[in-house]
């Protein structure tokens, strides 16, 4: 029985943090969100390390559901495949999309709290150790709604480190 005290798991087993972490998995990730100059650039960096991954684990599933297609036409485990991709999509265009663009007002439109920047450093480190997850059951052809489960925690990622690059003028803290 939980006395509810216990400490969280930890996100891996790796004895690094997880901003180390983040900067071995995304290449030019600096940490920079408690830098102004650079939350735009590290904002950028973990949003195309884990589309890219997740671009690759759509292109594997393509590949995958093109040969149960060709054995059989008729397998049930193509609309699986269907929705999986389907997902996959929105999942890349989500990460893509509330990306800053261009640098006019960039500091007023995405600002990084104190008390937020561990949550954010976590939030991406969870988005692109999912779509490592993902891209690698998508390589070894796991069950589609294994992935499409994954697929969902991913979502639930990007929303929430979303929530956290809101204006401070809607956040209410200003």
């Amino acid at each position: 029985m939980s006395s509810g005290n216990e400490a969280k798991p930890p996100i891996s087993e790796s004895p690094l943090s997880p901003l180390e972490q983040l900067q071995l998995m995304v290449p030019g990730f600096r940490g920079g969100y408690k830098v102004k100059d650079l939350i735009r650039q590290d904002d950028f960096l973990v949003r195309k390390t884990a589309a890219s991954m997740l671009e690759e684990a759509l292109n594997f599933i393509q590949r995958a559901e093109e040969e149960v297609a060709r054995n059989n036409p008729f397998d049930p485990l193509i609309q699986q495949y269907e929705t999986v991709l389907s997902d996959l999509r929105s999942l890349i265009a989500e990460v893509w999309g509330g990306s800053p663009t261009g640098d006019a007002g960039m500091h007023d439109r995405f600002k990084v709290f104190p008390e937020n920047l561990e949550k954010l450093v976590e939030y991406d480190l969870r988005l692109v150790d999912t779509a490592k997850a993902i891209l690698d059951s998508a390589k070894a052809r796991a069950n589609p709604q294994v992935i499409d489960s994954m697929i969902r925690d991913a979502r639930t990622y990007v929303i929430e480190r979303q929530k956290l690059l809101i204006p401070e003028r809607l956040s209410g803290k200003w």
